[in-house]
């Protein structure tokens, strides 16, 4: 049974999305199989981050009225081992029945299955999850993204699932010019467990274009550092200057 990975936000821009797929990447340089969900109905994005927009012809939502899910699945060119399913073009496709069984089947075919779900705390579908998903709450370190992230905590608290924060965007010497003076202050403020902070990354940015992320770059080597931990290893935070 793989592993099951739902990344989520408060509001959007945060890069939500971005995390997603450097988790993916990480995950496959680490061996794993990897299968990206995009979640997003009518606003999907993975697949221009990906590279395979142009090969797009069923998604989501083909799999949940029927089709095999090997039908909907596409191979990233440049990562042969992380599958991709695109969200539907329209909104209202998902059911959550259909839904929790595709999600069933998917983590039976794959070592890690990764959720990128809609900015926003509608969580109506989280609980169709299997049991143990762990849900990755991205936030920027700014005081409305941790407020955010809060409100999500909360949300997912009451529906008695786990998650966990991830800091995206970060960089030193902006964060000690915010409210929050250290990264104390924000896992307080979002009341999550971290799990990993990604640094403000020009490749990050240009992730649609170059599809990839390069191997030694600290982009790259936070979204490592992150799996190897989702993956239970005990990895130490750098130094916060070093991020």
């Amino acid at each position: 049974m793989g592993k099951v990975f739902a990344v989520t936000s408060g509001k959007g821009g945060v890069g939500k999305s971005t995390v997603s797929v450097g988790l993916g990447v990480a995950f496959c340089r680490q061996g794993k199989s990897v299968l990206l969900v995009d979640m997003d109905e009518g606003l999907r994005c993975l697949d221009l981050m990906l590279g395979v927009e142009k090969e797009t012809v069923l998604d989501l939502s083909d799999v949940l009225c029927g089709r095999e899910l090997e039908d909907a699945l596409y191979s990233c060119p440049l990562h042969p081992n992380l599958k991709l399913i695109p969200a539907p073009a329209d909104t209202g496709k998902i059911d959550a029945f259909s839904f929790a069984t595709f999600a069933k089947e998917a983590t039976e075919t794959f070592d890690i299955v990764i959720f990128d779900f809609p900015a926003g705390i509608d969580i109506s579908l989280y609980s169709s999850l299997p049991k143990g998903s762990l849900f990755l709450t991205v936030a920027v370190p700014d005081p409305v993204s941790v407020r955010d992230a809060a409100a999500m905590a909360l949300q997912i608290s009451k529906a008695e699932l786990y998650a966990r924060l991830i800091i995206n965007r970060f960089v030193y010497k902006q964060s000690l010019k915010m409210k929050h003076k250290n990264i104390d202050g924000i896992i307080d403020t979002a009341s999550l467990r971290l799990v990993g902070i990604v640094p403000e990354s020009e490749e990050l940015v240009m992730l649609s274009v170059a599809h990839s992320l390069k191997k030694r770059g600290k982009a790259m080597a936070a979204f490592s550092r992150i799996a190897r931990r989702l993956d239970g290893e005990h990895i130490l935070l750098p130094k916060i200057k070093k991020i």
